[in-house]
């Protein structure tokens, strides 16, 4: 019996030292990752270093966008048009290196694409001083140390300090507007022309080895976000291409611990949960509760080389990557205001908070559910269709609330203080 006994234990203890050990090999996979890129960004950042891209002229070559885009080939057609106008326009640009594609596009009634745009981001010499150019020096101060502050280069000069739009013609001077109102922090644009027509958006990074940490470095090939958003869902696909099925398996293992580390983050130390309160349910940060649900539902599949994460979402959480998009602008512009003043970030608010034009925080940048996309912002039909809901229920109530106050006895003409008769002094003599 105590040789029974003492086997059992043995067994249970040598399967809860292997699943000890599994787990802390996930978990320094983990650590591994995120300790190594912080410390590749930190070099980047301290030596003042960007990253290199690869040839414009690669990138933006007829094969190349074949290869990223070849299930649609009207797509295809329209940015060889766009990228071949602008080589045409200054030939400067095939010496340029891009470090991140951004593809824009959007759709008709009748499915036909529109409005085909290229935001190559990175190097390119000589440029145009009409073309937008961005040095965030000292992006999030209050997140780096002050020898990341004062080293110059911060967080978006990582990718270049340039930004070239291909697009067509007359479309020139919407898109320069938009991507300057974006880096500025003004996202009703972007939430106009979501509703106007679904916006289809494909983010691509032609060598992500220089982003990614030292240990998946040699594990990603390239790496394609491909997505749309509407006024009242979305949904996004993120495609990691390895080399071999082993450095594809390690990769699907990291980013599923990074994405259970990011919903652990975001709703233990955001508190991305609604609470419960004496007074009642408590939603005060529905931005972490919204990310908290977006990850739920996160699906990542291997399949051979390929490493794939898709996800879909309704508006309320259209809603918090758009903010998510707006307080980086701000910040970016913020930062940069910063330096010009000569103050300190909470020095430079408190001057600005009486400003009419709007501070920080001011009627054109709300914060909450319902902004952009919503009955605070731009209405959409899903916003549209909740508040004639919310009518029909009010009506309902009120027609109910008139009706029961029309069978009440004060509403039929008898007398609320009328004592009936009792049956014994009716029939006394």
């Amino acid at each position: 019996m105590c040789r029974i006994l003492f086997r059992s234990l043995a067994f249970c203890l040598l399967v809860a030292l292997c699943a000890g050990a599994y787990v802390g090999w996930r978990a320094f996979g983990v650590f591994q990752a995120a300790h190594g890129g912080f410390q590749h960004l930190r070099y980047l950042l301290e030596s003042g270093e960007t990253i290199e891209g690869q040839p414009a002229d690669d990138v933006l070559s007829d094969s190349y966008l074949l290869s990223l885009f070849g299930d649609n080939p009207e797509l295809v057609e329209r940015l060889k048009t766009v990228v071949d106008l602008g080589m045409a326009t200054d030939a400067n640009l095939k010496l340029g290196n891009v470090s991140a594609m951004i593809v824009t596009y959007r759709k008709n009634a009748a499915g036909e694409i529109f409005d085909a745009a290229i935001y190559a981001v990175g190097g390119f010499p000589d440029p145009k001083s009409k073309r937008l150019g961005f040095h965030s020096t000292g992006y999030f101060r209050e997140e780096l140390d002050s020898d990341l502050w004062l080293s110059g280069n911060a967080m978006m000069n990582l990718l270049g300090r340039d930004i070239i739009v291909f697009c067509e013609q007359d479309k020139a001077e919407a898109h320069m507007a938009l991507l300057f109102g974006l880096l500025n922090g003004g996202i009703l644009p972007l939430a106009q022309r979501i509703v106007e027509s679904p916006l289809y958006y494909a983010v691509v990074f032609p060598d992500p080895k220089e982003l990614a940490p030292p240990n998946l470095r040699h594990k990603l090939q390239t790496v394609i976000i491909k997505g749309e958003m509407t006024g009242d869902t979305g949904k996004t696909e993120m495609m990691f291409i390895s080399p071999t099925m082993r450095t594809a398996a390690q990769v699907h293992t990291i980013m599923k611990d990074m994405a259970a580390l990011a919903r652990i983050t975001f709703h233990d130390k955001f508190g991305g949960y609604i609470k419960q309160m004496p007074w009642g349910p408590m939603n005060d940060t529905w931005w972490s509760v919204e990310y908290v649900s977006l990850i739920d539902s996160l699906q990542l599949i291997q399949d051979q080389v390929l490493v794939t994460a898709r996800v879909e979402y309704d508006r309320i959480k259209n809603n918090a990557i758009l903010k998510t998009i707006e307080r980086a602008g701000r910040d970016l512009a913020m930062q940069k205001s910063f330096a010009l003043a000569g103050d300190l970030p909470w020095e430079f608010t408190f001057r600005e908070k009486d400003n009419p034009s709007g501070g920080y925080w001011s009627t054109p940048h709300r914060w909450g559910p319902e902004w952009p996309l919503g009955e605070e912002g731009v209405n959409t039909p899903g916003s549209l269709a909740a508040a004639a809901e919310r009518e029909r229920i009010r009506a309902e109530k009120e027609a109910a609330a008139q009706m029961n106050k029309e069978k009440s006895p004060s509403g039929s003409g008898q007398s609320p203080d009328t004592t009936p008769s009792s049956p014994t002094s009716s029939s006394s003599t």
